[in-house]
């Protein structure tokens, strides 16, 4: 069939695409498969996977159902997804429905022969990169390729490629234009010398400190923010650290409770984690509880959109998690070191208000919040505690390990280096209260122990049997966390205190301090092996005499043990956990 400036032919496998500044092909699955310029291929195919431009959840979406409604469009659909294909002269128009609850992808892996990238403010690279631009420009030789509509671009991912993104959110619609030959002689002059460049070199270790605390330390400058609103809450911009050579703002709710005159109140900062942002409903929560409090987004949003999908911000800092995709980007343009960065001006801006008291400020963080916690406490002496929330180091050996795995030996190395937080959690002073599930998907026994043996300073273990792991209550909620914290900043009762804790044979105990009473301990066994997140645990009795000691007998087989002691609060306290080898399992 043909449109003005188009024909369409289809055989059994593939719809052909013939336009005035383009070739492309559309498989029988609805996969963009080909887009070609002058000649010049700009998608990757592979066998069965990469698909040139295609849908992604849980693996590759196929969608099997294809027509051809009219002259220039190509319509795809299956159960969960559907796609419509709207070719013009020199540009195509791919809308994307999700008929999921939830998120899908929109991936373009890019042919390796693309060499240059035009993105934001007029900022050139040399793919593979991982920057947060919503708008591209590819060059591969005379030839060019504009994409409108996407997320970010990442790489390298498998032989060095560059990927393409943009997200669906459950029962939306996303679409995303391309077009052909859009760039200027000036620009496509320039693409050929970014091509011609030599990769840059990796970046360097750092001679001294890692962050300038004499910079970080001093309070930042503020806007006005009336993008949004909630009650009792002050939304605002606050001046963060220069991302890719251009200033950034870092956006945050802060909230202060009533003052009495004269006085001032404690305070705390709050760091999300993975798919997150600043929350406003946590902000509420600790100034209920008669702390000022600060969220923060640490990847450069606004809390506008959906969760794992918030609006970026034009002049926000990198986007998260973990920063894979920067590692070789320059140090000071990578997430953790602008995420870090953020956290101590949040403490630096909550700090200066005169209704908050400077020498009484804490922080949690959850999750990836948690593990920005951790570095910050070895950083910013100031807090008085911290709190991580499924969140330690030694991420080459956790949940996280095949992240860091995938990284390559030199590589993984450095990340370990700059961004894990068993570097920074030696250098900690403050009390930290640890909480975390046995069955953590991400930080996991082994590295959990690792890390909160490193501080200098005293550690309390609150960890409970399979605790959920997320925002919206499970890592905001846990009473231990205002406990812990109205006793270092308020003068409030103290959690119990585990004193000793040792085994006999199959008998195991442990010892505590307790201002008020402790009602209840739990022997938590397990028998099994293998990956921590899969293995089941027993909570069984453990007595309690007025010694202050907690006795259990441990079942045969018996792998791991830990006690969990619960107060007249019902807050949780955990002794570390053991574990004993084959021989040791048995009755004595």
């Amino acid at each position: 069939m043909t449109a003005a400036n188009v024909t369409i032919q289809h055989d059994a496998a593939v719809y052909h695409i013939q336009a005035a500044a383009y070739q492309a092909n559309v498989g029988t699955d609805g996969c963009l498969t080909s887009f070609n310029v002058q000649g010049k291929e700009f998608f990757t195919l592979g066998p069965s996977f990469p698909r040139g431009a295609y849908l992604f959840q849980d693996g590759l979406l196929k969608l099997d159902k294809t027509d051809q409604p009219t002259a220039n469009v190509i319509t795809a659909r299956s159960d969960k997804a559907s796609a419509r294909f709207d070719f013009g002269a020199d540009a195509v128009t791919w809308t994307v429905t999700n008929a999921t609850s939830l998120r899908m992808l929109c991936v373009i892996v890019l042919d390796s022969r693309v060499k240059a990238v035009l993105g934001r403010a007029g900022h050139w690279a040399k793919p593979p990169v991982a920057e947060p631009w919503a708008n591209t420009t590819w060059f591969r030789e005379d030839a060019s390729l504009r994409m409108t509509g996407g997320d970010r671009i990442w790489g390298p991912w498998g032989d060095g490629l560059q990927v393409w993104e943009a997200g669906v959110d459950p029962h939306a619609i996303r679409k995303v234009v391309f077009t052909a030959d859009a760039a200027s002689p000036a620009e496509l002059a320039r693409s050929k010398e970014v091509a011609a460049s030599p990769p840059p070199p990796p970046p360097t270790d750092p001679k001294g400190s890692m962050w300038d605390l004499s910079t970080l330390s001093k309070p930042p400058a503020t806007f006005p923010c009336d993008l949004v609103h909630s009650e009792g809450m002050q939304a605002l911009f606050y001046e963060g650290l220069q991302y890719d050579g251009k200033p950034t703002r870092v956006f945050a709710w802060m909230g202060i409770p009533k003052v009495e005159q004269g006085q001032k109140v404690p305070g705390i900062v709050l760091v999300h984690g993975g798919g997150g942002t600043a929350f406003s409903d946590w902000v509420r929560l600790w100034t209920g509880r008669g702390y000022a409090a600060i969220a923060m987004d640490t990847c450069g949003c606004l809390p506008l959109g959906s969760y794992g999908n918030w609006q970026r911000l034009d002049d926000g800092g990198p986007p998260g998690w973990g920063g894979w995709d920067q590692v070789d980007s320059a140090r000071e343009d990578q997430w953790t070191y602008q995420a870090v960065a953020d956290v101590i001006l949040a403490n630096s801006l909550l700090r200066s208000q005169p209704e908050v008291d400077p020498d009484r400020i804490g922080m949690t963080g959850i999750s990836w919040g948690g593990y920005l916690t951790c570095i910050v406490s070895g950083v910013d002496q100031r807090f008085r505690f911290a709190v991580p929330v499924y969140g330690c180091g030694f991420t080459n050996e956790h949940g996280f390990a095949g992240s860091v795995e995938a990284l390559g030996k030199e590589r993984g190395a450095r990340w370990m280096r700059w961004w894990d937080p068993s570097v920074y959690l030696p250098d900690a002073l403050m009390p930290i209260l640890w909480v975390d599930g046995s069955n953590d998907f991400a930080y996991t026994f082994n590295a959990l122990q690792k890390s909160y043996r490193l501080p200098r300073s005293p550690h309390t273990l609150a960890i409970r049997l399979r605790m959920p792991h997320g925002h919206g209550g499970p890592g905001e909620n846990p009473k231990e966390i205002h406990v812990f914290a109205d006793n270092i900043l308020k003068g409030g009762d103290p959690l119990p205190l585990i004193t000793g804790q040792g085994r006999d044979g199959s008998q195991v105990w442990a010892t505590f301090q307790s201002k008020g009473p402790v009602t209840k301990a739990e022997l938590n066994v397990t028998k099994d092996t293998g990956h921590w997140q899969d293995r089941h645990w027993d909570a069984l009795p453990a007595k309690i005499d007025t010694a202050g000691k907690a006795t259990g007998e441990l079942p045969d087989g018996t792998r791991v043990y830990y006690f969990n002691l619960f107060d007249n609060r019902d807050c949780v306290v955990s002794s570390e956990h053991v574990e004993l080898g084959k021989s040791e399992t048995g009755r004595p």
